[in-house]
């Protein structure tokens, strides 16, 4: 294979200088509604301005730009949606994700970057519960859909040979219990405690109601604040912790490692689900850049390695960690409470 070409610096500058482009245009055509006006027989520029009450050349312009970004495609002069784009993009659709951009504080909020790195104080702090009974019920709709698959391979990944996965999972921060729900959707016998703030655990039955119907006896609720929450003793004989860690920071993560040790029983799984920078944080791009976004938002998140992961989870006494790949951007990480 030829080799790669390495970029000269003026290009890498100019194109990293640029780079906020792509996403301002993703969350213009979410704001206008673009997808669900091009419709599933294609429409021109001028149509789709008319449906959405913008000027032929701005929207022409930005069509265009989305054609280069794989989310449209364009025969002649008329512009059409891919599958996944019908899917994901518009409106009506039951896995429609835009909620995610459409009121983005967390967008709005790196343009605080330089004083907030000067400074050390976040623009808001989704890690208190205040902020995350506001932000989280937006955020979870889009994250249930995003994060279904790899909760499947993850569900599929933990299954033992006997096709059990776990007797009663605790699903801390659940969110919409996406990764609880993927295992109780393969292990018709497991049980699960889903944890959360109680605004957030209003729409967490929503989900649970949607994906289990009537087996929604098989889900108990936790209310509380993950850091202070009472976990009991020997009451669960897994524990998932999925995008958790990053807003919570390394001090409140290792004292919740050390009380799920005497929340599990013995040969008890904690599963990690987040984003994993290598030990020098040279990459990868997204879970170095998100260590950023915790920056702002959040008093003590971060990105943590693997490495880091392992020491934290074999202080606490879980000496077994094994990674298990789930084509997500990040293995799982698991540790097993041995005694």
């Amino acid at each position: 294979m030829p080799k790669e070409e390495q970029k000269s610096f003026s290009e890498v500058f100019i194109q990293t200088v640029f780079s906020l482009a792509p996403a301002r245009t993703l969350a213009a055509a979410i704001e206008l509604d673009v997808f669900s006006a091009i419709s599933s027989e294609g429409a021109t520029a001028t149509e789709v301005a008319g449906r959405i009450e913008a000027t032929p050349r701005g929207t022409r312009m930005l069509l265009d730009a989305l054609v280069t970004m794989a989310l449209l495609k364009k025969r002649g002069k008329k512009y059409e949606l891919f599958p996944e784009t019908k899917q994901y993009l518009v409106k009506e659709s039951p896995d429609y994700v835009g909620y995610m951009v459409e009121k983005n504080d967390l967008w709005e909020n790196w343009t605080s970057l330089t004083e907030v790195i000067r400074t050390g104080e976040p623009v808001m702090a989704v890690d208190e519960e205040e902020k995350a009974q506001e932000f989280f019920p937006r955020l979870i709709r889009s994250l249930h859909i995003l994060h279904r698959e790899p909760a499947r391979r993850l569900a599929e990944a933990l299954r033992q040979p006997s096709g059990s996965v776990a007797q009663h999972v605790l699903d801390l921060g659940a969110g919409s219990g996406v990764w609880s729900l993927a295992i109780l959707l393969v292990d018709p016998c497991t049980k699960a405690t889903l944890q959360d703030f109680p605004q957030v655990l209003e729409h967490t039955r929503v989900f649970v109601e949607k994906t289990l119907g009537n087996n929604c006896r098989r889900v108990s609720y936790l209310t509380g604040d993950v850091k202070t929450v009472e976990l009991g003793e020997a009451s669960y004989d897994m524990a998932i912790l999925g995008n958790l860690v990053h807003s919570e920071g390394e001090k409140s993560t290792r004292e919740l490692l050390g009380r799920l040790y005497r929340a599990l029983v013995p040969n008890g799984k904690v599963v990690i689900l987040d984003m994993v920078p290598k030990e020098d944080r040279s990459g990868p791009p997204f879970a170095v850049f998100f260590a950023l976004q915790m920056l702002l938002n959040t008093r003590y998140g971060d990105t943590f390695a693997l490495e880091e992961y392992s020491d934290w989870l074999k202080e606490e006494g879980f000496l077994s960690v094994e990674t298990l790949a789930i084509g997500w951007h990040s293995p799982a990480i698991v540790g097993t409470r041995i005694s």
